[in-house]
Parts: C-alpha cells; structure tokens; sequence
C-alpha cells in the first residue's frame, strides 16, 4: 500500500465514530494545554526575574574590584592583584571579553547655577562608554577629545537644591516634616535641565589648597540606566588629574598617598573618594585603578569570565551571580508544574489505548481482509499508528490554540499584580510566556503520546489470524 493510502485511510477510519474520536482528542487537548501552561508560568517567573535584575544592573558586565578573594570560611585567597595597565591587558585577552574601561571614583561639593549639591563623578575611557549600554536621552556619549564634559545619570538633577531654598527649609524644619516635604518635592529639578550647563566642582588638597573645576552637561542617560542613575561620567584622564591635585600635597613631602587623601577629606569635608586597598601594608600604587568595568557579550559568558576573573586573583562581581540561584528555582518549579500537566497527558494516552482497542474489535473482520488481498503486517501496524498519531496531532494543536488563549488571560489578569510600581514607559513583564521551543515540544510530544500508546493496539492487530478475522461477525 501507499502511504498516501494508509493515510486516507487512517483519516476516514478515526471519523466513523465522531464523537469517540472527539473525546479523545479532547483529552489529548486538555493534556497538552496543562503542559504548556504550567511550564509557561515557570517560564515567565524566570524571564520576569531576569528582566527585575536587569533593572538594576547589567547581566553583561563585571565590576573588578580592588581586593582580597576569600574562601567560604572568610580566609584569604592568595594574593590582591593591583588593578593597573598589565590588569586592563590581561582582561581584555579572555576569551568572551568585548570591552574593558578601567576607571575612578571622585566626588565633591558642585554648584550648578544657583544651586548647590553634590557631584558624584566616574572616570571612564570615552570611547568605551558605548560599550557599556548606556542609553543617552539627551545629547551624546563621551568622546575622545572630550576633557571637561561630561554625562550625566538621570537622577543627578535631583541632587541640587537652590541655596536660599535650602535655608528656608532648615528654617521651616520645625514647623513640621510635611510642609518640609512639600517643599523639597517643589524644588525637584529635572535632569533634563542641565544639558549644555555649566556644572562647577571644588576640591581641596592636603595643604589645604581650593581648586574648583568647571565641567559642561553634553549628555543625559535614559531613565531605563538604574544602575548609573546618581553619578556623572567624565574622561578619566580629567579625572586622573583632579586626583593628582588631591594627593600633590603629599607626595611632596613623601607621606603615604591614602593619608593624604584621607586629610583632604577631612579638611575640606568636600571631597569624597574611594581609594580601595589591594596589597600589603605599603598600600596601593597612586596611579592603579579604583575599578574596571568588563563587558561580555552574553550571560553565559559572563558567568565564565567572572569565574575566569576570580581564580586569577580579581575580585569580581556581576548582577549574573544571582541569576543561578534564581534559575535553579525556576527549574525546579518548572519540573513540578511540567509534571502535573504530564498527569493530564498520561490521562489523554490510556483514552487513545482505548479508543484503538475499541476500533480493533470493530475492525476484526476489515483487517482481515485487507491481509488477505495482500497488506503486509507494516501495512497494518502503520495503518493503525497513523490513526493514534492524526489524534494526537490534532489534539496537540487545538491544545496550541487553547494554550495561547489562557496565557493571554492569565498575563492580561495578572500583569497589574506582577508589574504594581514599574517605572512608567517600562515593558511589562508577563506571568505566562510561551517561547517557540515549548511550541515544537508540546506539538512533538503530543503527537508521539498518540503514537506511542498506539503501540499496543498496532501489535494486536498485526497479530490478528486472517482466517479467524474474516470469520468474525
């Protein structure tokens, strides 16, 4: 026989008893629905985590650290290694890496106009900043020639308040924290605002020496740049001078540079930076960077290059350490919801058994004659397969269907719950989300249940003596 044959055949034999053959697709539908929708729901927990992480950080990218490794029992790993030029060259030579920009801490009292603030700055190299995805809203990233401009984060306006509103406020602190309140919120300024302005910042050095150093808005950083959001971003080069002004006082008279710029903190109170210890008691070179920033192309690469990182001796960290915790409980929920849906499905496969039982008894003296007027036993075993696999075709697709429509009403019921405080303009996360692979999967699988539990029914009709099946009535 053909196989176009056996597959006409196998299609006009499953529609003799409509309403069987209807019940059991159904149950096949039914399974297949439970199993999409269950592993969805995991599905969507995981993606919904993700994207909440990245709303803090980026998963692609690790922040070195200056400092000590330590094992689980807070011992020590080995020796701190300098973060300086041989660190950024051997960084950018593992494999994985795209982009690597060391970089400086710096901040100080600033005045922007008539209002006054604090000015948090991060010393990167320009032309790396587009690397790092940072998303400009107004204006443009750093560049090459770029020496006293800079980006600013989104939220930096709002470090600034008008002076003379300032005293107002400390004089209207004792008439009550509302109306203070109230105040403080009138006197937001928008980020926006500052673009091509003028932000000037004062250090002080440890002679006690003022410099103020005068700085130009070019950029302002999207709102979706959580993570970046309070700093401002200037050349490092500009950034290692102002550094050098800081630690001059005592480099002229050989005292220990984290002194120095320890007094200058505390002299001027203007001055705030992190110079982070990485050797032994003489401290860290003056010129080694405070940080470097390193860029990976996927989340996956940045798990292997943030091991890489830490067992040659960095200190690294990166928002993707938190994700295997969150993936290994995204598994195993997606294994129990997986398997209470296979219940379902299992359900679906003992009625297809049953329905081609039941065909096979109707059929006895029909696959008798068929051998004798020559169908080999394939013939037979295929006939009857096609039959439970078009069943299982049919009910994983109306189950497709039906699978996409409840994973709509379950997002469009759910999404105010899961989405409550996301920042305006925000894609909404979804509880339910059905990727292409679970697709494939829910429609192979339900057509391999079908052929599957039509094994035995096959077997039993291959089985069948032609003799004693044309005797039967």
């Amino acid at each position: 026989m053909y196989k176009i044959d056996i597959f006409r055949m196998a299609y006009k034999n499953l529609w003799r008893r409509k309403v069987r053959t209807f019940l059991t697709v159904l149950g096949v539908l039914i399974g297949t629905t439970s199993i999409v929708v269950m592993l969805s729901l995991g599905i969507g927990l995981n993606e919904s985590s993700k994207r909440d992480m990245e709303r803090w950080g980026s998963l692609n990218q690790i922040d070195v650290m200056a400092g000590m490794n330590f094992d689980e029992q807070g011992n020590p790993i080995g020796q701190a290694n300098p973060l300086n030029d041989d660190a950024v060259n051997e960084i950018k030579a593992i494999p994985g890496v795209i982009a690597v920009s060391p970089g400086f801490n710096m901040g100080g009292r600033a005045l922007w106009g008539r209002k006054e603030g604090h000015l948090q700055l991060v010393g990167l190299e320009p032309d790396q900043m587009s690397q790092f995805e940072f998303e400009i809203a107004e204006g443009r990233f750093l560049e090459g020639d770029d020496r006293f401009n800079i980006v600013v984060g989104w939220e930096v306006g709002r470090n600034f308040r008008d002076r003379r509103e300032m005293d107002m406020m400390r004089n209207m602190s004792e008439r009550g924290g509302a109306m203070m309140r109230q105040q403080q919120m009138q006197q937001e300024t928008s980020t926006i605002e500052m673009m091509n302005q003028r932000i000037s910042m004062e250090v002080n050095n440890r002679n006690g020496q003022k410099k103020i150093y005068n700085f130009t808005v070019v950029g302002v950083l999207s709102e979706k740049n959580m993570n970046k959001a309070w700093q401002a971003y200037a050349p490092i080069e500009e950034i290692k001078r102002i550094r050098d002004y800081v630690m001059g006082g005592a480099r002229n008279t050989g005292e220990d540079p984290r002194m120095a710029m320890e007094m200058a903190i505390k002299g001027g109170g203007r001055v705030t930076t992190s110079v982070r210890s990485s050797r032994e008691p003489q401290g860290p070179s003056p010129n080694d960077y405070e940080f470097i920033w390193v860029r990976t192309d996927n989340v996956d690469a940045t798990k292997q290059v943030s091991k890489a990182l830490k067992e040659k001796g960095y200190q690294a960290y990166s928002m993707a350490d938190n994700l295997e915790g969150i993936e290994k409980t995204s598994k195993t929920i997606q294994a129990i919801l997986g398997g209470i849906g296979s219940i379902t499905l299992l359900v679906a496969a003992l009625g297809i058994i049953n329905t081609m039982i039941m065909s096979i008894y109707e059929r006895t003296r029909e696959i008798g004659i068929m051998k004798v007027i020559g169908a080999s036993f394939f013939d037979v075993r295929m006939l009857f397969l096609t039959e439970a696999g078009l069943i299982g075709l049919m009910g994983g697709i109306f189950g497709l269907g039906l699978s996409y429509g409840a994973s709509s009403v379950i997002n469009h019921f759910g999404s105010g719950f899961i989405n409550r405080g996301m920042p305006p303009g925000e894609v909404a996360n979804s509880l339910s989300v059905i990727p292409p692979w679970l697709t494939l999967f829910a429609l192979g699988f339900s057509i391999l249940i079908g052929v599957v539990a039509g094994l035995y029914p096959a077997d039993r009709a291959v089985r069948l003596s032609p003799i004693s099946a044309i005797r039967n009535e």
